[in-house]
Formats: C-alpha cells, structure tokens, sequence
C-alpha cells in the first residue's frame, strides 16, 4: 500500500516553523514592552542628550511630557476631537517601523523570520497604543471599551498620569512589572476610576 500524502518530515518542518513563529512572536512582543517602557520614561519624560541636539526628540518630549500631561494632570478624559487635533496622543506607525529597522536588521543576522515578525510587532503595538490611548483620553465608546483588559490598561494608564514616574507601560505592562515601576490605586483614585467607570 503507497502513502499518498506529504512526507512526515513535512509536517514536521511546518510544525516546527509554526512554533519558530510563535516563539519570535512571543519574544517580540517581551523586548517591545522593554523598549515601550524605556522611551517613554527616558525619552518622552526627561530632557536628554538627544532632545537637547535633535528637534525631533525635543519635540517628543514637549509633546508628550508638557503638552500631554500637562492638560491630562487633572482631568483623565474628556470630548472626543476631531481628526488631525490627537498628535499628542497617538504614534506614528512609520516612524516605529522606521525606528524598529535596526533592531531588525540584527535579528537578520539570526532570523529573517525573526526580523520580520518583530516589525510586525513594532506596528501591531503602535496601532493598539493608538486605539486605546485615544479611547483613555478622548472616549467614543469603541468597541472594546467594555473589555477586562482595555480596562486594566486604562486604570494602569490613570494611575501614570497621577504618577508620571510610574506605569509607563501602555501595551505591554511586562516591564513595569519586572522593573518595579507599578503603583497601587489610593482610594481616592479607586474613587475616581469607579467614577469613570474603569473598575
């Protein structure tokens, strides 16, 4: 009797692959909560040596640490606003993906594979921060607005903007946590976020 199917070494490539797959996927997604955690704490809220020379860097940081905190300080989220206004909230996905090419051509060296699901990973976690950060601040009752985990993103974010040397994680928590840079809710803040209805 013949065997008319693929070779078992076939299925065993694929399978192997899909795990290859899963793994840089996984691991992606650890070292972007890192370099998440990392920009934001000592790019996007202290003057540094790049902000000092680059326009670019001084204008991240102006954007987001004075600009953004400044008018989130006291209140968390307020009217939506319309296209073009949320700068200061969002990423620019090019800009990550531009900014994720070296890191990527590292990976090259080890993994084409490697290399590509990290850009993947660098853009799917910008288009997520936008979404949900934007819901935070500007709320429109998107579609997951009501999900476990948005809202757990959302009182972990509230509580940054109370401690701007905390929680500065947005996506991927990971490395607040590893980092020890996570804050537990006073109970005026659980006041607050039962209020916004975060809890």
């Amino acid at each position: 009797m013949t065997h008319s199917g693929p070779p078992i070494g076939i299925y065993y490539l694929m399978v192997r692959s899909a795990i290859q797959c899963v793994a840089w996927f996984v691991g992606s997604m650890v070292v972007m909560s890192f370099l998440e955690h990392q920009v934001h704490r000592s790019l996007m809220h202290k003057k540094n040596v790049f902000s000092r020379r680059l326009r670019s860097f001084n204008k991240m940081f102006e954007h987001h640490a004075i600009l953004h905190h400044r008018h989130y300080s006291k209140v968390f989220n307020d009217e939506p606003v319309a296209a073009g206004e949320d700068r200061h909230l969002r990423l620019s996905v090019r800009e990550g993906f531009l900014e994720g090419l070296p890191i990527a051509a590292l990976l090259a060296t080890i993994s084409l594979e490697g290399a590509i699901i990290f850009e993947i990973v660098v853009c799917l976690h910008h288009c997520i921060w936008n979404k949900i950060h934007l819901e935070m601040h500007k709320p429109e009752k998107r579609f997951f607005g009501d999900w476990r985990l948005y809202k757990f993103l959302a009182r972990h974010h509230y509580l940054h903007h109370k401690h701007p040397d905390k929680n500065l994680n947005v996506v991927l928590p990971l490395a607040d946590y590893v980092l020890g840079t996570t804050i537990r809710a006073s109970r005026s803040d659980v006041r607050e976020l039962y209020r916004l209805r975060l809890l």
